[in-house]
């Protein structure tokens, strides 16, 4: 090895500050600049080329301790701050799953494996929109380097001593091309192990060092320099701006913008050339010394701030980015700065607070993971009371045991006692039968049964159309099930004189069954049957089910304002569902849009309680809200008021719906 230090660089520090503000931009707002994630690629280049000087540069004289030394001085004091402020902030913030969760990654970037923990436990791929709420998600590339740093520096020496740099410069270039073919390889096959784990992503780094290997025995004259500083800024140019997140990544497509960046660096060597002096300006080394502490904290700020209240409006942005610049600022000259130079006691004064502040992460985390998110404390007790009535407010139709909802058929529910509901000491003669459609009117007829005294019996079968012949509508996996409990209820039908007929009409129409549902309505009304065709309710796209479990303890959150839309009128496949109906007298159709939609908007709330589970379903809880708000309004559909043994004894079934 050469024995000689790598001369400091400005060029480098602004080319920092153009991966930074690439990437913090992107995730203010993917549409600014859709490929600025590339700017973690620039780093990582950034990092294999110094990490390779200084390791070869010390020559004979390198040491493994001074080395790491000097990583977890550079490194581990930001890292861990901000660790700590994210985790303690997050614990008071989020919902205890997502606390749990925190907590669980948390100690992964104390360890410096969060990208190995966000491959296994991250559900969604890290372009989702879910992911944007993930205040640790970003400390991944800070495992893939520390990761970097543990195995680079043993084989350089190892090269370095069995075949001196031709082989160091062999092994580099072997590994590179593996890195990139096993990204390439993994994108289709696991593209979350391709985007977070080091064999697919060393390669970038490898670049850098491969261009350090190459550099060091050559002179770059300035017209080679400027070349490569042009043809190195449209690349990372071209992959800021035109790269994006819908055709994979990494893959072969990083090698673009990993190549760009060590042209960029290479240009550097000509220090007078208009980039050189560009990347090289006050401005821009003011950024680049303070991008560590910037990429540190613009991720955990967005990410709360979308958590309570999406998207950043103008005010919301700047907030934030008044949070991150403050933030950034005071992490730099307090905990960067400080600890970065070696002093004769650094063991004690400085790695020992790292490790302290580490290892309190770990117990902390442990601690509010093995409580699932709450701290083991009164206040923790007090709001585990709150947040389960919340759950228990907008669970799902096909958590409560009255409702009879099945994903694969099952014989006996059709006999079971407490699928009956509504006034139970009437005898059923109406059956409500269809999907979770049909399952989230359950809470809504069983509080208008028990105040008009009838009863009904009611199955469903999730993600199964109330049709004669399923198929094209539903998964090859589920057609047999499906068929089979089809099959049953038009046999069962027959035994109830009203028939109310649940389903996901809209996405069944899409796939083209429209004939298949007026086959089965026409059917049943042949069979003599009263038919009722519940109808589907207004979609709330992008409802927030936990928010307002959120803002128990997140200030200024408006809950209800973030679930209205315009009331643009009846869906198209509910004005088809109403003209089929009206050519049978026995079959009409009902609906609860005049409790959603009032005054020009629809609201999926109720006041402050919210009334759906999900875009499109009624909880339970508010599905019973509905039917008693129906009740006090005197605005029960016709069709449903008949079902009481009063009107059934008449034969009176309404004709219209709400």
């Amino acid at each position: 090895m050469q024995g000689k230090h790598l001369a400091y660089r400005p060029d480098i520090d602004g080319l920092r500050a153009l991966a930074v503000l690439a990437v913090t931009v992107f995730h203010f707002n993917k549409q600014w600049l859709p490929g600025g994630f590339v700017g973690v690629d620039i780093f990582f280049v950034i990092s294999g080329y110094l990490i390779t000087g200084i390791i070869y540069g010390q020559g004979n004289n390198f040491s493994f301790s001074d080395f790491y030394g000097r990583r977890v001085r550079r490194i581990l004091p930001a890292a861990a701050f901000v660790t700590v402020v994210t985790l303690i902030a997050g614990s008071f913030l989020l919902l205890p799953a997502d606390v749990k969760s925190l907590s669980e990654s948390a100690i992964g970037a104390t360890l410096s494996a969060a990208n190995v923990y966000f491959w296994l436990f991250l559900d969604t791929n890290y372009f989702a929109a879910s992911s944007d709420t993930v205040p640790l998600l970003h400390m991944w590339s800070l495992g893939v380097e520390e990761q970097f740093y543990l195995v680079w520096p043993a084989l350089m020496i190892i090269a370095m001593k069995i075949g001196g740099k031709r082989l160091l410069a062999a092994t580099g270039v072997v590994l590179a091309i593996a890195s990139f073919a096993i990204s390439e390889y993994s994108l289709s096959r696991d593209p979350s192990f391709a985007y977070y784990m080091l064999p697919s992503r060393a390669g970038e780094l490898l670049v850098g060092a491969l261009l350090f290997l190459w550099m060091d025995s050559r002179r770059v004259s300035a017209s080679v320099a400027s070349i490569a500083g042009v043809a190195g800024l449209a690349m990372v140019a071209g992959s800021v701006a035109l790269l994006d997140e819908n055709n994979g990544f990494p893959g072969l497509r990083s090698i673009i913008p990993s190549v760009g960046a060590a042209l960029l660096i290479l240009a550097g060597t000509n220090q007078s050339s208009p980039l050189s002096k560009i990347f090289g300006s006050s401005v821009a080394r003011y950024i680049g010394l303070r991008s560590f502490s910037l990429y540190l904290w613009h991720w955990p700020v967005l990410a709360f701030y979308r958590y309570a209240y999406g998207e950043p409006t103008l005010a919301g942005g700047l907030a934030c980015l008044g949070l991150m610049v403050v933030f950034t600022l005071i992490t730099y000259h307090l905990i960067e700065t400080p600890f970065r130079p070696k002093s004769p006691m650094w063991l004690l004064t400085k790695a020992g607070p790292i490790v302290a502040t580490s290892a309190g992460i770990i117990v902390v985390g442990y601690i509010l993971a093995n409580n699932k998110g709450y701290w083991p404390t009164t206040s923790g007790n007090e709001y585990r009371v709150l947040i389960s009535k919340h759950d228990y407010n907008t669970k799902p139709a096909s958590r409560f045991p009255f409702n009879c909802q099945v994903m694969k058929y099952d014989p006996a529910q059709w006999t079971l006692d407490r699928c009956v509901n509504g006034d139970r000491s009437a005898p059923p003669e109406t059956l409500i039968w269809g999907d979770s459609n049909a399952a989230h009117y359950v809470g809504y007829l069983k509080a208008i049964g028990e105040s008009q005294h009838f009863s009904f019996r009611n199955i469903s079968h999730s993600s199964c159309p109330p049709v004669l012949d399923a198929s094209g509508l539903i998964s090859q996996d589920r057609m047999q099930s499906c068929t089979d409990f089809n099959k049953r209820a038009f046999a069962e039908s027959k035994n109830y004189k009203t028939v109310i007929l649940g389903g996901y009409w809209d996405t069944y129409a899409k796939m083209g069954g429209k004939e298949k549902i007026s086959q089965a309505i026409a059917q049943l009304a042949g069979n003599g049957n009263q038919v009722i065709i519940a109808l589907n309710v207004p979609i709330f796209v992008g409802l927030d089910r936990m928010c307002t479990a959120k803002a128990i303890r997140i200030p200024g959150m408006d809950c209800p304002a973030t679930a209205v839309t315009a009331d643009i009128g009846d869906s198209d496949v509910n004005n088809y569902l109403k003209e089929i109906a009206s050519q049978y007298p026995n079959v009409t159709t009902f609906d609860i849009r005049s409790h959603i939609c009032k005054n020009g908007t629809c609201s999926a709330y109720d006041q402050e309680t919210l009334l759906y589970y999900d875009p499109w379903h009624l909880s339970m809880v508010g599905s019973e809200i509905v039917g008693r708000s129906a009740l006090k309004a005197g605005l029960v559909p016709q069709a449903i008021s008949a079902l009481a043994q009063s009107a059934n004894s008449m034969g009176q079934v309404g004709a219209e719906g709400l």
